[in-house]
């Protein structure tokens, strides 16, 4: 009778395995493109709209609004520490942002009301040795405003304040190059 049970048992942890590994495989495979396109449809701030003008902390201590960076275009991008695409990307942006300070701004801004634990922001933006300012949304008022769904999520802002595009997951330098060329001159 043992025996019968501790087949079966076997049996069940070599299915459960099996299951966990098809599930970690489908997640690590499946494209970016098709992630994009699968949350294309979530509604978010629009292009054309005015943004909305949030007041978060900075992880410096100062306080910023999105209004302060109407000096040059603004790159505002949402994220999280957990989303491994987010892990990848802001370090890009943050290189992208220094090279090329002169001409746009780019804000980080960190969904900490939907993080695990806070300290792991902490340790991932001093690993990642991000340059742009790191602002937390602490309460999730930010994620409210632009209706953020899902991270990475950006939206590229221009002098005016208005939205001229968003981007669903990572952006490459090539592409915002292209966005920062359209956007009209204030």
């Amino acid at each position: 009778m043992m025996h019968f049970f501790r087949k079966r048992l076997t049996f069940l942890a070599v299915c459960g395995i099996i299951l966990l590994s098809g599930m970690y495989y489908q997640a690590a495979t499946t494209p970016v493109e098709e992630a994009v396109r699968a949350t294309s449809d979530y509604e978010t701030a629009g292009a054309m709209e005015k943004a909305p003008d949030v007041k978060l902390p900075g992880m410096d201590g100062d306080m910023y609004t999105v209004g302060q960076f109407s000096d040059k275009p603004l790159l505002l991008t949402f994220f999280a520490s957990w989303c491994d695409i987010c892990q990848k990307e802001l370090p890009q942006l943050s290189q992208l942002y220094e090279s090329n300070k002169d001409k746009f701004h780019v804000a980080a801004v960190n969904a900490t009301s939907k993080e695990y634990r806070k300290e792991d922001v902490y340790s991932f933006v001093r690993e990642a040795k991000l340059s742009m300012p790191v602002l937390l949304d602490k309460e999730g008022e930010a994620i409210e405003a632009f209706h953020v769904s899902m991270v990475p999520v950006s939206f590229l802002i221009d002098t005016n304040g208005t939205i001229q595009n968003t981007f669903y997951g990572p952006i490459s330098a090539d592409e915002l190059n292209k966005e920062l060329r359209s956007i009209p001159s204030s």
